[in-house]
């Protein structure tokens, strides 16, 4: 499964640097995500069923170590390749990788595969989920330009086909998502809170290299190195966490990493509030939630597996990033399309500004001094109440890491054999006393 999710991956990113369309290269970034799907969740699952917890706490901290030394360097190279070749060559770059990582799983992973009768394949309910979602992303991404009727209409079946799926999940013998962990407190906390994880993480990634561009006129370069120092510090903060969550805890891990993430979002606020000081408030916000990311989602994924039987894990930690990917997708469309919609009607009282221009940094340059200086301000505002919205969303991570497990963080079945140690040792001691 890794191996065709690699293979897939690499074949969805030649096609999205072939693409020559925006329809087509949605479709391909489609395939591409198909591959993603495939290998993210089995290797967190694959780290779960590998290390106990102390152990999985270390390893899921390299494994989060390595990803934020790539999301530091991918930022920064895909504006360097952008500004010099092409936007083509941020997907072409990744092939190199993917035939690396088939190797390594070729020639270094071996496993034992023990076939016994397992209920069938649930593809109805991923089938349902699928398109479920989709419509949701369709109403969320239509923008602000479209019919309110198109809208609702994506939104009224993204309802009924997500009903349907939870109808179907709750009488199939094995569900693609087993519906019973969402109405788990602990459980249903940490989905919630991946979805806003996933919200802000996209969103900042998204509206400060606009930001960037499109007020401040920096170049895609630039663009990138500012969302840096968030991955580094997130490289690093995981590191600590890995140690931290097992001696405090999933809940105290999260609301710690959570107020940080809160905080730093205020400072990200600040700095669209003040477009001139921008770049320092950018670099000690991004620094802050990096430090705040690390230990909230490692509490939030290894709550998870620490608290569903062995069978279940699997679908709980696919079930955990699925709800920070639609997280990301989600929120940054429910943001862009309050963007859009803050954009056009401050920019209503110049008609002769085009709205789809003055989102896009690349257009500026064909507009006057007078004209760049209104879209410039507009989206300035415009920016700042998306970042509000995003300070909001924190507040909310925080309320969502209060309901994580409190207490150790400990293997099931561990709080027992402490029990028992504990009154073994009280008889002991009575005894003596006698």
């Amino acid at each position: 499964m890794l191996l065709f999710g690699l293979g897939l991956f690499a074949l969805g990113s030649v096609l999205s640097g072939l693409a020559q369309s925006m329809p087509q290269l949605i479709a391909m970034r489609t395939l591409q995500g198909l591959g993603a799907g495939a290998v993210g969740p089995i290797i967190i699952t694959l780290i779960g069923d590998l290390f106990t917890l102390r152990e999985r706490a270390k390893v899921q901290g390299l494994f989060s170590g390595v990803w934020g030394g790539s999301s530091l360097i991918g930022p920064a190279l895909g504006g360097l390749l952008t500004d010099q070749l092409s936007w083509r060559w941020v997907f072409f770059v990744t092939l190199p990788f993917a035939a690396v990582s088939a190797w390594i799983l070729w020639r270094h992973v071996h496993e034992n595969v023990t076939h016994r009768a397992t209920a069938p394949i649930d593809w109805i309910g991923a089938g349902l989920l699928l398109a479920g979602s989709t419509m949701l992303l369709f109403a969320v991404l239509s923008g602000a330009d479209q019919p309110l009727v198109r809208v609702l209409a994506f939104l009224a079946i993204a309802f009924v086909l997500l009903g349907a799926f939870v109808w179907w999940e709750r009488r199939v013998e094995d569900p693609v998502l087993p519906i019973d962990l969402m109405f788990e407190p602990h459980i249903a906390s940490a989905m919630v809170g991946s979805f806003l994880i996933g919200a802000l993480l996209f969103g900042i990634d998204t509206y400060i290299p606009l930001f960037v561009q499109g007020v401040r006129s920096g170049k895609a370069t630039q663009a990138g190195q500012v969302i840096t120092p968030l991955f580094l510090a997130w490289a690093i903060s995981v590191a600590v966490a890995a140690k931290v969550v097992v001696r405090l805890g999933f809940r105290k891990t999260a609301v710690a990493g959570s107020f940080l993430i809160a905080a730093g979002m205020t400072c990200l606020t600040l700095g669209t509030v003040w477009p001139l000081r921008s770049r320092y408030f950018f670099l000690v916000g991004n620094v802050v939630v990096g430090l705040g990311m690390g230990p909230t989602s490692l509490s939030y994924i290894l709550g998870v597996q620490n608290v569903v039987e062995w069978g279940k894990r699997g679908a709980a930690t696919a079930a955990t990033m699925f709800f920070r990917t639609m997280g990301g997708a989600l929120g940054v469309g429910l943001l862009g399309a309050s963007l859009g919609f803050e954009l056009v009607r401050r920019l209503a009282s110049s008609p002769g500004i085009d709205v789809g221009a003055a989102l896009r940094p690349e257009t500026h340059s064909r507009l006057s001094a007078a004209e760049l200086h209104i879209v410039q301000s507009a989206m300035g505002l415009s920016l700042r109440d998306v970042f509000l919205e995003m300070l909001a969303m924190a507040g909310l991570a925080i309320l969502c890491s209060v309901g994580l497990r409190g207490g150790r963080a400990v293997e099931p079945g561990e709080d027992q054999v402490n029990q028992d140690l504990i009154e073994s040792e009280n008889e002991i001691v009575s005894g003596l006393d006698l």
